[in-house]
């Protein structure tokens, strides 16, 4: 993932247009240092916008979501406790400070706000087959299983689950020549 005026280094990508608020009071859980973003299930696999993506733990652009009281990690469904979505990669990059790491707390941006993001699910649940031409103007986005953006209602592509959580609304769609996506928050 190359885009002009970006430092990815290799991690997720959340460019702040609008800000909404910044939070960082809950602390991370250990799975967001952790957590493979190439290995795993067939869709986290199959997946193109992490083609390039070594580090572990949660991404620039993931959602955030609580996973208990006062602690917060990756999301994993559409009917999570959906809180945001982060702003730095939890590991860091090379040629800045890791304050996740040392503090133990990640910052995400909730409460609005419109974002460019250049991670989320370009297949299918079972990795079998590209979902990126439903990525288009005004379409919802909610919580994928392995914590990213994505336009498939429900984890098995069907219905949203009861509760499903609508995470933004897409107002510029990803293309062939700009595979970023911007997004208006609704959480």
């Amino acid at each position: 993932m190359a885009s002009a005026g970006f430092l990815t280094e290799g991690g997720g990508l959340l460019r702040i247009l609008y800000l909404g608020c910044r939070n960082t009071i809950e602390e991370l859980d250990e799975a967001a240092f952790t957590k493979s973003n190439r290995v795993g299930n067939a869709q986290l696999v199959a997946n193109t916008t992490l083609a390039d993506v070594e580090k572990l733990g949660v991404l620039a652009g993931s959602v955030a979501a609580s996973t208990g009281e006062g602690v917060v990690g990756a999301g994993s469904a559409d009917d999570d406790a959906i809180l945001g979505l982060y702003v730095n990669d939890a590991a860091g990059n090379a040629f800045e400070s890791t304050s996740a790491a040392a503090s133990g707390k990640g910052v995400f941006v909730n409460c609005m706000g419109t974002y460019e993001v250049g991670i989320y699910e370009t297949s299918d649940f079972a990795g079998s087959s590209s979902i990126l031409a439903n990525y288009t103007f005004g379409k919802s986005l909610y919580c994928s299983q392995n914590g990213l953006l994505t336009v498939v209602e429900g984890l098995s592509g069907g219905t949203a689950s009861a509760g499903a959580v609508l995470v933004g609304i897409i107002t510029q769609a990803p293309t062939a020549s700009d595979p970023i996506m911007r997004v208006v928050l609704r959480v």
